[in-house]
């Protein structure tokens, strides 16, 4: 009895420690994963759901804004026509570059053919307006005179009145209205009978404006000069905000 009581209790004693040393080998596991759940990292307060419709309301805005086709005639091997050792082209660049400037700082977008001396066809200037999809059109030139009077001077706008699914005599008034007022210059025909690739051709309200002509001799000096391109610059852009930001009528 006394040899089959001590087994017993051996028995017993084994049985127990060998139980505390499974719980003791499981509890590190349970408690791993508890502080694993606690540290887990929260979420930041701002997530990406949250900015994401801000940008594209950035972007949304930016594409609202009117895209304005700034296009100075002729470039490269095509100089237009020349006034005393002056060349069109170059004088068309010059104050569409001042113009791209000035609509940029109200807010517009400007979409330009050429920025450079480069030759591109009345085709491609139309064909890149209308995959541009944009809102107006209007290309710089300057103007001759092929007569003796070289006196002729002034302002002259060409657009096409025979098309009324576009608004071009409102933009062709406008800027012409504008341009005179801001350089003071001779007030010439508003044409609305313009037979051109860049005015009847385009989807979208296009005008051409003749700033001056290179064949009087005083007008083709003030064309030369920056202050007066501004001037000029200034003219069309106050024409362009009025056609889309007033309810002026003709």
């Amino acid at each position: 009895m006394g040899l089959a009581l001590a087994v017993f209790f051996m028995t017993l004693v084994t049985g127990v420690y060998t139980f505390m040393e499974i719980s003791a080998l499981a509890a590190p596991e349970k408690v791993s994963v508890q502080v694993k759940e606690m540290e887990a990292p929260e979420e930041p307060e701002t997530s990406e759901k949250e900015i994401i419709p801000e940008k594209t309301a950035e972007v949304k805005e930016e594409q609202e804004r009117p895209l304005i086709v700034v296009d100075a005639g002729h470039g490269g091997e095509d100089s237009g026509c020349v006034g005393y050792g002056v060349y069109e082209k170059d004088i068309n660049l010059q104050i569409a570059m001042r113009v791209k400037r000035r609509l940029e700082e109200q807010g517009f977008r400007v979409m330009m053919p050429r920025e450079t001396d480069e030759f591109l066809s009345v085709e491609e200037r139309v064909e890149l307006a209308n995959s541009y999809q944009a809102d107006a059109y209007v290309s710089i030139h300057q103007n001759t005179y092929e007569g003796s009077d070289k006196s002729v001077n002034g302002i002259e706008m060409w657009y096409d009145g025979a098309d009324g699914s576009r608004d071009n005599e409102r933009l062709a008034r406008l800027i012409h209205e504008e341009t005179i007022r801001s350089t003071g210059a001779n007030e010439r025909v508003l044409w609305d009978i313009a037979d051109l690739c860049v005015t009847n051709r385009t989807l979208m309200p296009a005008c051409l404006i003749e700033t001056g002509f290179l064949t009087n001799k005083e007008e083709c000096r003030r064309l030369s000069t920056a202050e007066y391109q501004e001037k000029i610059a200034e003219g069309i852009v106050e024409g362009i905000e009025l056609y889309f930001y007033s309810e002026t009528e003709l």
